[in-house]
């Protein structure tokens, strides 16, 4: 007797699917992505009287016929891949009780595919708010199936859905569709011809899907009968909207009283006259945002210091127990590797944990329908706001945010921006620069290195804007990016499913972008800390020896890659610090602590003075305006961070963006750098 079967959970977005999910998987979910696309695929377990469950959570979709590339996965699973490895045994069909009507169109349609269904409906509390009273008995009969009523953030129905979920079967209906009368002759030709049932020979006509099946015959049948798909696909949708509008007259009733209207009105004149305001709403908005941005900043930085200070204790223990090659490899270069990972970890934390929160309460909902406008000539999501502010304090985390951006090409091309806005890695360097080369000016409390540090953060702003432009007129579009959206009720949090999802992600950051980021530090480690050996011994040409920095691989490749460097006024010594960090962009200070050979606690005071008496050898100061400048353009616009790269590959699924993004952020940095510098040595 089998005692394992895969399930899908399908409904509309935001029905609350991710929250049943993570009521009946727990913790025991992995992450991984659908063949060839950037979608991410959620698995999770769970056994119930000694059977054995799989829980796949498909993206959300309105119905069979996709408007994204999410709902493109979902149609080709369910309606021609039955060898796929996710293909459902048995679908939970999750809708909104308070909106059931929206999500039948899709019960339809499952239905008439053959599957075995269970109807769920949550957010029942939602549905008694609004008055709303559906006759269960009477939906069951006229639908044909077990219905369940959920709660899922409370976790009210759960038992009943596992204790359900083994007995549902395949129920034999006649089907829903009478609109296929219409086209029967060019029905039957296509069913004989794929050995299909009916409704699946009627959506090979109406679907525009080119990926679906060889068309080659379809196309013919198409021609010989004068069918146009989307004409089809207008029939059907009409003519099921006209039975759900029977069914949903016969089973719902809408009584409310004058407490809960009042309750209902009040939310709405909330909305209207603050939150979705077109002067209140954007300033709510960003007083939030700056609290997070804040919070984000501010909240990570003790977290941080104490991961570092405890990787510091640890190292410090462990530096004499076996000194030698193998000690020195964990401590200085995988060491450095794992304490960036986990540093990243409190950013990521507190900025998901704040999007979340605004996600559950409702409040993301109506912040992305106030920034939709603004956001949309550029090629951007209403979404993208959150993850383009967010990326002020890392791009990482900022990244790993654009998950709630549906769209794919939105998503990607809020990616691409992300890189260009400042963020808190870049603020040593220009902080450092800044002070080498702009005089102390204050005019009461205004400062000129300050108004220079605001420019760089304007300009990577505007540069952000600028690129995301450029991607939207570039990249081809599959489907129009339309903001579809229901606003919803507030909610209060759930703090277990937050931190369920939280876990999660942070998992998927650790054992992903985490691996990679430390592969490239043990690189740079190596390149750092070895260098040729010029005394030939033995049959050996060339022997790889520990060596300082400035005379190790790294420095040799800065010294190398000088006359590369000289035209932006830059010598050696700033190569070795372009090259170190990429590691992470704030390493470029301690890396030119450590080539000036200064001590590590007076190093960023001594490091000016050093940097300030260093020369050319034409005699002239190495770090003047023109320098400085050329330095702040270069670390506006380049791509100096292996983490970021990492965490666009996890998030691209593919190596293609990140090394685009690379190679033209490094032109980008490099010409805006030449031309900086060769026009202020001018002057």
């Amino acid at each position: 007797m089998r005692n394992f079967y895969k399930v899908a959970l399908l409904g509309n977005p935001n029905v609350g699917k991710t929250s049943l999910f993570n009521k009946l998987t727990g913790l025991n979910q992995k992450i991984g992505n659908y063949l060839g696309v950037t979608v991410d695929k959620k698995i999770g377990y769970f056994s119930y009287k000694n059977f054995f469950y799989q829980i796949i959570d498909l993206p959300g979709i309105y119905s069979l016929y996709p408007s994204s590339s999410d709902e493109e996965i979902v149609s080709q699973l369910l309606i021609n891949n039955v060898k796929n490895i996710d293909y459902p045994d048995k679908i939970l069909i999750v809708a909104d009780s308070s909106n059931i009507k929206k999500s039948l169109l899709l019960f339809q349609q499952i239905q008439d595919l053959g599957f075995p269904i269970l109807l769920i409906l949550n957010m029942i509390d939602e549905a008694k708010k609004k008055g709303i009273i559906i006759d269960i008995k009477k939906l069951k009969k006229i639908l044909i199936t077990e219905i369940i009523l959920i709660n899922a953030k409370k976790g009210i129905g759960i038992k009943q859905i596992k204790k359900k979920i083994n007995s549902i079967k395949k129920i034999h209906t006649k089907k829903q569709c009478n609109f296929i009368n219409f086209y029967s002759k060019a029905i039957k030709d296509v069913k004989n011809y794929y050995k299909i049932d009916t409704y699946k020979a009627w959506y090979y006509l109406s679907s525009t899907n080119k990926k679906l099946i060889n068309k080659n015959y379809l196309n013919k049948i198409k021609k010989k009968y004068n069918i146009f798909s989307k004409k089809l696909q207008i029939k059907e949708i009409l003519n099921r909207y006209q039975k759900i509008e029977k069914i949903y007259s016969k089973t719902v009733l809408k009584n409310i009283s004058n407490k809960k209207n009042n309750y209902l009105e009040f939310y709405k004149k909330i909305d209207t006259y603050l939150l979705i305001h077109p002067l209140w709403g954007y300033l709510i908005f960003f007083f939030l945002l700056f609290f997070i941005f804040q919070n984000v900043f501010f909240w990570s930085e003790k977290p941080k210091e104490l991961i570092e200070f405890l990787f510091f204790q640890i190292k410090n223990k462990l530096v004499n127990i076996y000194p030698g090659p193998l000690n020195n490899f964990i401590l200085q270069g995988i060491f450095p590797g794992i304490t960036t990972i986990i540093s990243f970890i409190p950013q990521i934390f507190i900025l998901l944990f704040f999007i979340l929160i605004m996600e559950e309460s409702g409040y993301l909902s109506r912040v992305i329908f106030l920034m939709d406008k603004i956001m949309r000539p550029f090629g951007l999501n209403g979404k993208s706001i959150v993850p383009m502010i967010s990326s002020f304090a890392c791009s990482i985390p900022a990244i790993m945010s654009t998950r709630h951006i549906e769209n794919s090409r939105d998503r990607l091309i809020t990616i691409l921006a992300i890189p260009f806005i400042t963020c808190s890695a870049r603020l040593p360097v220009y902080t450092l620069i800044i002070s080498l080369i702009i005089p102390d000016k204050k005019w009461l409390f205004i400062q000129l290195k300050g108004i220079v540090l605001f420019l760089m953060y304007l300009l990577g702003i505007v540069f952000s804007l600028i690129i995301s432009l450029i991607f939207h007129k570039i990249l081809k579009k599959t489907y129009p990016s339309y903001l579809i959206m229901e606003i919803p009720t507030y909610k209060y949090p759930n703090i277990k499913n937050i931190l369920i999802t939280l876990w999660i992600q942070i998992k998927s950051f650790i054992l992903n972008a985490g691996k990679m980021i430390l592969i490239i530090s043990v690189f740079i480690w190596v390149l750092g800390s070895f260098g040729p050996n010029k005394n030939k011994s033995f049959n050996s040409n060339f022997i790889i020896k520990k060596k300082e920095l400035s005379n190790s691989f790294l420095g040799l490749l800065g010294k190398k890659i000088e006359p590369i460097i000289i035209p932006l006024g830059y010598d050696w010594k700033i190569g070795i610090g372009l090259l170190s960090s990429f590691l992470a962009r704030e390493v470029f200070v301690s890396t030119m602590v450590s080539v000036y050979n200064l001590e590590t606690e007076k190093g960023i005071v001594i490091l000016k003075k050093q940097m300030k008496k260093d020369f050319f050898s034409n005699k002239k100061p190495i770090y003047n305006l023109a320098t400085g400048f050329s330095l702040l353009f270069f670390y506006a616009f380049s791509m100096q961070c292996m983490s970021t790269l990492s965490i666009i590959k996890k998030e691209t699924k593919s190596w293609k963006w990140p090394l685009i993004q690379f190679v033209y952020m490094t032109i980008l940095a490099y010409f805006s750098s030449f031309c900086i510098y060769q026009f202020l040595k001018q002057i």
